[in-house]
């Protein structure tokens, strides 16, 4: 969708809800196993907002296990991040879920 071609309000578009949830739950997969701490801390507003935005939406976004060592979309390359990064710590995972409902309660309905 282009700029100005949405008739109404230019703040709001309408998305597909399965797409969404894909790209959701993808993304926190991703977030909560990275083991990079600048990655996290940039990242987790963004991730928090869509969270928010997806469970606004109906749809459940699942935080890994922590620990639980799964790697969704095939093998890990970066081998610059220290430690583990395909284990979820039960930190990232609280933190991501304490901030996706900070953002719910912020945002307007």
């Amino acid at each position: 969708m282009g700029w100005g071609t949405y008739g109404g309000d230019p703040g709001t578009f309408e998305v597909d809800p399965a797409v969404y949830a894909e790209f959701v739950r993808g993304l926190v997969d991703w977030h909560c196993r990275t083991g990079h701490s600048v990655i996290l801390a940039l990242s987790e507003g963004f991730v928090a907002t869509a969270v928010a935005l997806a469970r606004r939406a109906g749809i459940e976004v699942e935080t890994p296990e922590p620990g639980s060592g799964h790697v969704r979309g095939g093998v890990r390359r970066d081998v610059q991040v220290p430690g583990n990064p395909l284990t979820a710590s039960a930190a990232v995972v609280a933190a991501l879920d304490t901030r996706a409902r900070e953002m719910d309660r912020w945002m307007a309905r």
